[in-house]
């Protein structure tokens, strides 16, 4: 009497049951692409599509120490989109944290450095929601807001 051990289940094609096989590496090669063309830039927020000259910009403003804080809203009726001027929101601003200076509007490139308006416009405000935030601000934000 012979006894002969069981097959061995060692290859793909056999795991995986013949076809599937074939097509594994594509689909390896897929998720290997699509997780590292979608990666997000270290330390900037996900959730926003963004061209590579926003995220260039982006990445330098936060090299230098900007960050963007999102505006808040007060109460449940002051919510994002609603234009009602008797709800009342937190400003958003720019802050660099490296310098301690404020902006109420965008940094800009002089001599090689973001600079700011000078404006600190921390504080609450009377009126309806404000817009959505740009791309840019949404990046250098870490929380709050709604996507761009």
């Amino acid at each position: 009497m012979r006894i002969e051990a069981p097959p061995q289940r060692s290859s793909a094609k056999s795991f995986l049951g013949g076809k599937w096989s074939r097509q594994l590496p594509f689909f390896l090669a897929f998720l290997l692409f699509a997780f590292a063309s979608h990666a997000d830039p270290a330390g900037l927020r996900p959730g926003a599509t963004a061209d590579q000259t926003t995220i260039a910009k982006a990445t330098e403003l936060q090299k230098q120490g900007w960050e963007y804080v999102m505006p808040v809203p007060k109460s449940p009726q002051a919510a994002w989109g609603n234009r009602d001027g008797r709800t009342t929101w937190f400003n958003g601003y720019w802050i660099n944290h490296s310098d301690n200076t404020y902006s109420s509007a965008e940094p800009t490139l002089q001599n090689g450095k973001y600079v700011g308006n000078g404006v600190n416009p921390v504080g609450w405000r009377r009126g309806g929601s404000p817009a959505k935030p740009s791309v840019l601000e949404w990046l250098l934000s870490k929380s709050g807001g709604v996507p761009p």
